[in-house]
């Protein structure tokens, strides 16, 4: 019966007449069971948003362009959870981008199609920004870690495993702005980076916890040196690696 009744609200024109809390109880259910698409995601949005997970909703930069009326959104969350997701581009990012400036946690885990061009307008736009998924996105390469450490003070937990980024885009992040609030980094799976960028990120990060390094085939046991050297000066909760 539930499912019936979320979808007749599907199907009602008088849904974008209901009251903001309202709308946002409907819309987490409706995302929650993938019911959410271009077609309807606006009847169910409001200026007074501040979360909206689409991981489980097939979504294009079509639906996204219509989030530039939730200019009070803190999270979004456009992780794809197993497949690369195709349908969204630098082009719905950036429109996201430029309209929700007070974005603090973004996932775009696995969208294969942005690039650096969306993170830059990212990074210049949403200086608030604390959380950021780019893990899979193969397409972002040091650019993108260049402007986050130039522009986000207050980033503090950064994907970017399995990205086409290099040490020097981790020298650039780490030596940025970010490096005191910087938490937490995944470089899983770059093929790109050595043990300098895991020294480089245990040199500038201090108050780093989690840093996550395997499946990078350039690393080496060096890293696993520094990593003992830093010792007390680390409050570390988690480390992975590969040595090869």
């Amino acid at each position: 019966m539930k499912q019936l009744a979320l979808h007749s609200y599907l199907c009602d024109s008088t849904t974008e007449r209901l009251p903001a809390n309202i709308k946002s109880d409907l819309m987490m259910l409706l995302c929650q069971r993938g019911l959410i698409n271009d077609i309807n995601i606006q009847r169910f949005l409001h200026s007074r948003l501040v979360s909206l997970d689409l991981s489980e909703c097939n979504v294009t930069d079509t639906g996204l362009s219509h989030l530039q009326m939730c200019n009070m959104l803190r999270k979004l969350d456009l992780n794809s959870l197993k497949e690369p997701r195709q349908s969204i581009t630098s082009r719905g990012i950036m429109c996201i981008a430029s309209s929700c400036r007070f974005l603090q946690t973004l996932g775009l885990r696995r969208c294969v199609n942005i690039t650096d061009e969306s993170l830059v307008s990212v990074a210049q736009n949403c200086r608030q920004l604390r959380d950021l998924d780019i893990g899979g996105c193969c397409l972002i390469t040091d650019l993108s870690l260049a402007e986050l450490g130039k522009n986000c003070g207050l980033l503090r937990s950064l994907n970017f495993s399995a990205t086409n980024v290099t040490d020097n885009g981790i020298f650039s992040l780490v030596s940025g702005v970010c490096a005191v609030s910087l938490q937490e980094v995944h470089m899983a799976s770059c093929r790109h980076i050595t043990d300098d960028a895991v020294e480089a990120v245990i040199l500038y990060c201090k108050n780093i916890s989690i840093i996550i390094f395997h499946g990078c085939p350039l690393i080496t046991e060096k890293s696993r040196e520094a990593l003992g050297d830093a010792g007390s000066n680390l409050q570390l909760k988690q480390v992975t690696w590969t040595v090869y």
